[in-house]
């Protein structure tokens, strides 16, 4: 129908395919929790068992070692798992606005310019003039954090007189930021 039914079926329609897409990643998030936690898991079964068999005091010691390695591992994936369902909590309640990606990328050069932490390196930034198609939805301060996270690890990263390149375009409805340094970046494989 074309009449106010039809829009209201529509919106019913769609709230249902989002409802599905929520609980299909609930359910994924809830087997890949699962199974990470059953790897430190398993580790201590096997390390509890050998410790009760073996008198040496050496063997005794490194047991308890990858114990406590074990224990820390599963307080590190629980607190990880806590924050990213807080993260998510507060993501799917938030209010989503449109953010202009290059003043944005443009106030944290200046920061990492300002605080002095860049003094080693140079910082370029290549945004389309006047930042033309470089609007998208989202929560800011969720965006801000990402990208001052990119250009300090970038900073963190880079050799003394060596440069950062941040750039930012649109391509295909999409907004597109790239972060580049001049750093040993990861291993092939890694």
């Amino acid at each position: 129908r074309h009449d106010e039914i039809g829009a209201l079926g529509g919106a019913l329609k769609d709230m249902t395919e989002a409802l599905w897409q929520r609980m299909d990643a609930i359910e994924g998030f809830a087997a890949d929790v699962a199974h990470e936690i059953k790897n430190p898991l398993t580790s201590l079964r096997s390390a509890v068992e050998t410790w009760v068999r073996i008198d040496d005091p050496a063997q005794q010691r490194k047991l308890v070692a990858i114990i406590q390695n074990d224990i820390e591992r599963l307080d590190r994936l629980i607190s990880d798992i806590s924050n990213a369902s807080r993260i998510d909590a507060e993501m799917s309640r938030a209010e989503m606005t449109p953010l202009d990606v290059g003043a944005i990328l443009a106030a944290l050069q200046e920061i990492q310019r300002a605080s002095g932490a860049a003094q080693q390196v140079e910082i370029d930034l290549d945004v389309p003039a006047g930042g033309h198609g470089l609007t998208i939805d989202g929560v800011e301060d969720r965006i801000v954090q990402v990208m001052r996270n990119l250009i300090s690890n970038a900073v963190s990263f880079s050799p003394p007189g060596g440069r950062i390149r941040i750039s930012a375009r649109a391509d295909a409805g999409f907004t597109q930021v790239t972060v580049e340094d001049d750093g040993p970046g990861l291993a092939p494989g890694s």
